[in-house]
C-alpha cells in the first residue's frame, strides 16, 4: 500500500473519484464531503448559537462557541461553524426551521457557498466577450508624466501604440489607459488635460487593435464618457463611483463593465495614517454598499468587477492581510481584480527601492490571489506575468 495526503477543490476531487471508477452520482456526493468550510459568524444571538451548535453536531459538523455563550451569560457572541459541504447542506435544512434569526443565517450561508462555487465569468462590451475562466492580464498603459513607476514613457501616441502592441503580444487581454497618476500624494489633473492624454491614445489603440479590450482608468465621468466614445470598453474607477455621482449612471447607460475599487481618502491624502479595526470586514461592508448603490442606479451586477485597492489608503499589514484573505471577497459573486504591480508595499518587505526591480515581488504577491479566485491581474510586466501564470495554472491543472 502507498498512502498520501492530497488536497482537492470540489471539482478536482469529483474528477479524481470519476477517474478511479466512482459513479457520477457517487462522485458528486463524496466530493461535497471532501470540501471543508469554516464560517465565522459575529454577533449571533446566544440562543441561536446554542441551537446552531447542536444542529451542527447532529449534521456531522461542529460549532465552536465561547464559554459565556454555553452558560448564557452573554446576549450575543462569535460562533465558528465547521463542516464539509455535504454537512453544511444538511445543516441548512435544519436551520430553516429554527427561530432567533437562524433561517436568515441559513440564506446568507447558502449565498456565500453559491458565490464561492462560481469558477468562471464573462466580460461583455461592444459586441466582444472576454472569458474569465482563466485569469486575464490587464496591461498598464500610463500616459502620465508622473506615475510612480513608468511616468513619461508612453506619453506620445506612437510610443503608446508600440507599448500596447508589445503587451498584447506578451499576453495582455485588457489594456488599461490612465491619464492621471494616483500614486500617494498625487495632485488631481484638470479634466481637459486628462482627456487630452487618454482620448487620442484610446482612439489609436481601437483603430490599430479592434479586438482588444480597453479600459480607461479614471474617476471622472466626463473623461470616461469621451473614452467610451473613443472606443474604450471598461471603466476602471479607483473611487468605486464615489468621487463623481454621474459615473454609475454613465456605466448603466452604456452597459459596460466597471471596476469598483476601494480607497480610503483620496490619492492626495490616502496614506496619511490610514487605520482599520478589521480591514477585511470594512472592505466587505464597503463593497456590499457600493454594489447595492450601483445596482440601484441601473448598473447590472454581471458588469461589476471589484478591486480591494492594494496600496490605496492601506498600511503594510492591511495589504498583506488582504492578499492572505482575498478569497473572502468571492462572497459578492463578481470578478475580483488585483493590482499589486511594483507597489511600495513590496519595497517595505524586500527593501527594493527601484519600482522596475520589483518584478519578482509583484509576481509573488499575486500567487494567493490566483489560487483563491482572482480573475484579473493589473500589471506593468505583462511578459513575466504571463509566463508565471502559465506555469502556475499548468501545475494546478496537472
Amino acid at each position: 500500500m502507498f498512502v498520501t495526503i492530497r488536497k482537492f477543490t470540489k471539482n478536482e476531487l469529483k474528477n479524481f473519484l470519476l477517474s478511479i471508477g466512482n459513479t457520477p452520482e457517487g462522485a458528486e456526493i463524496l466530493s461535497k464531503k471532501g470540501v471543508l468550510y469554516t464560517f465565522v459568524i459575529e454577533n449571533i444571538d446566544t440562543r441561536a448559537a446554542n441551537i446552531l451548535k447542536q444542529d451542527a453536531i447532529a449534521s456531522g459538523g461542529d460549532c465552536a462557541l465561547p464559554r459565556e455563550a454555553s452558560s448564557f451569560t452573554c446576549k450575543t457572541c462569535t460562533a465558528v461553524l465547521i463542516g464539509s459541504l455535504r454537512t453544511i447542506e444538511k445543516l441548512l435544512k435544519r436551520m430553516e426551521k429554527q427561530p432567533f434569526g437562524l433561517k436568515n443565517l441559513a440564506l446568507e450561508i447558502k449565498k456565500l457557498i453559491e458565490a464561492d462555487q462560481i469558477e468562471s465569468f464573462e466580460l461583455k462590451a461592444n459586441g466582444k466577450i472576454l472569458s474569465l475562466k482563466k485569469p486575464a492580464i490587464m496591461g498598464i498603459l500610463n500616459t502620465t508624466p508622473d506615475s510612480f513607476s513608468d511616468g513619461g514613457k508612453w506619453t506620445t501616441i506612437d510610443r503608446a501604440l508600440k507599448h500596447t502592441e508589445e503587451m498584447i503580444n506578451d499576453g495582455a487581454a485588457i489594456i488599461d489607459v490612465g491619464g492621471e497618476s494616483t500614486r500617494p500624494g498625487a495632485e488631481p489633473v484638470p479634466l481637459e488635460e486628462e482627456m487630452r492624454r487618454v482620448v487620442p491614445v484610446i482612439e489609436a489603440i481601437r483603430k490599430e487593435f479592434p479586438q482588444i479590450f480597453i479600459s480607461v482608468d479614471t474617476y471622472k465621468s466626463k473623461v470616461a464618457e469621451e473614452a467610451l466614445n473613443a472606443g474604450a470598453d471598461i471603466v476602471n474607477d479607483i473611487s468605486g463611483f464615489h468621487f463623481d455621482g454621474r459615473m454609475a449612471e454613465l456605466v448603466a447607460e452604456r452597459n459596460v463593465p466597471a471596476v469598483l475599487m476601494h480607497i480610503k481618502g483620496t490619492p492626495r491624502d490616502m496614506q496619511k495614517n490610514p487605520y482599520y479595526e478589521d480591514v477585511i470586514k470594512e472592505l466587505c461592508l464597503y463593497f456590499e454598499e457600493t454594489i447595492k448603490e450601483a445596482e440601484e442606479k441601473g448598473v447590472k451586477k454581471e458588469q461589476i468587477i471589484i478591486d480591494p485597492g492594494i496600496g490605496f489608503g492601506k498600511r503594510l499589514e492591511d495589504n498583506l492581510t488582504i492578499l492572505k484573505r482575498i478569497n473572502e471577497f468571492k462572497r459578492f459573486g463578481v470578478p475580483i481584480l488585483l493590482g499589486t504591480s511594483r507597489k511600495s508595499f513590496i519595497k517595505m518587505v524586500t527593501g527594493e527601492e527601484n519600482p522596475e526591480e520589483r518584478v519578482a515581488g509583484s509576481l509573488a504577491s499575486i500567487v494567493r490571489g490566483i489560487l483563491n479566485g482572482v480573475k484579473i491581474v493589473r500589471v506593468h510586466d505583462v511578459k513575466e506575468t504571463k509566463q508565471f501564470l502559465d506555469i502556475l495554472l499548468a501545475i494546478e491543472e496537472a
